[in-house]
């Protein structure tokens, strides 16, 4: 009978488990558009497109890194401004970490319908000392101190796609001289941001200076109307919701890891390379395929193996087997 009992036990506990998974792959779609809210720097989702708005007042404890990053670039002097010694609660879980000599990101806590999936901003230094970035995460007092001490002005403030635009008026008032770029749903989304670009509304044809050492890539078939970027000179593509890699470790690492829901489904990693969630996703995301192809074929044809995502963990080498596990059927 004991036996009977912690056999039904075990039962009931992986159906639960598969149930909550069928659920999410239902919802996914959902997820990746439901609104956000914000309230003293901190950002909330929920399934059912409402906010809740409780405050929370954040610790000034120091929290303890849960894991162990790839070391700084060496012989290089760090631009970067520790987080944990601001007292503004934006920067309260922030991760800054300079990835190679060009390029920092900017990582923190980021959930959506219920879904742990971390948050990361870009930054990429070109040679002539101007910044791009690539917009995903707050504009904290952390993250402007780093940015100025990285190098010279900011040239270029670029939207990952277009359903990243929550913060990109906070660095549109920071930085009002820098170039902005986008996708075309934001000409109604951000109607006040005076936009150099939108690709899917002649953006696409334009030079914008950062080039041959940066290129944009419009994924107009993605659901989102993904803008993928190509930092040439290192190797490395930056991207929003073309390929995820979860569970997001470094994003939650000064949040006390994972929360325990997502620690329990596994930190979601069925949303990654290779996951049986993520590939059904792809045919629900990108419906004209034969229009797919043809978008994917400049970012296939180039030349790089980093993929830096905005949700879950930095693929430092390696990025072009993990992208292929996805994409490579549409090359």
């Amino acid at each position: 009978m004991r036996r009977l009992s912690v056999s039904l036990a075990s039962v009931s506990t992986f159906a639960s488990r598969t149930f909550t998974t069928i659920r999410l792959s239902r919802q996914f779609h959902r997820v990746l558009k439901a609104p956000a809210c914000r309230r003293y720097g901190h950002y909330y989702y929920s399934h059912y497109w409402t906010c809740t708005r409780t405050p929370i007042t954040p610790s000034q404890t120091t929290r303890a890194m849960s894991t162990t990053l790839p070391p700084p670039p060496t012989g290089v002097a760090s631009p970067i401004s520790d987080p944990a010694q601001s007292s503004d609660p934006g920067d309260k879980d922030l991760v800054i970490r300079q990835v190679t000599p060009e390029i920092i990101t900017f990582s923190r806590p980021f959930t959506r319908g219920g879904m742990a999936i971390g948050g990361r901003g870009t930054a990429v230094k070109l040679p002539n000392n101007e910044i791009f970035l690539y917009v995903s995460t707050p504009h904290t007092p952390a993250t402007a101190e780093t940015i100025a001490r990285f190098g010279g002005k900011v040239g270029w403030l670029v939207t990952p796609d277009g359903e990243h635009g929550i913060f990109f008026e906070e660095y549109v008032k920071a930085y009002p001289d820098a170039q902005k770029i986008g996708v075309k749903r934001f000409k109604d989304k951000l109607p006040n941001v005076q936009w150099t670009g939108l690709f899917g509304e002649g953006g696409e044809n334009k030079q914008y200076g950062f080039e041959p050492h940066i290129t944009l890539h419009n994924v107009s078939t993605h659901v989102n109307d993904e803008l993928v970027a190509i930092h040439h000179d290192s190797g490395t593509l930056i991207q929003a919701d073309m390929l995820f890699n979860l569970p997001p470790t470094e994003q939650y690492s000064r949040a006390g890891g994972l929360p325990v829901l997502a620690k329990l489904l596994g930190g979601g990693k069925t949303m990654s390379p290779g996951g049986f969630l993520h590939e059904k996703m792809v045919g629900a995301l990108a419906k004209d395929k034969e229009l797919l192809k043809r978008e994917l074929a400049p970012i296939h044809a180039a030349k790089w193996d980093r993929i830096i995502p905005c949700h879950g963990e930095v693929i430092e080498t390696g990025g072009r087997a993990a992208w292929d596990k996805i994409w490579a059927k549409y090359a």
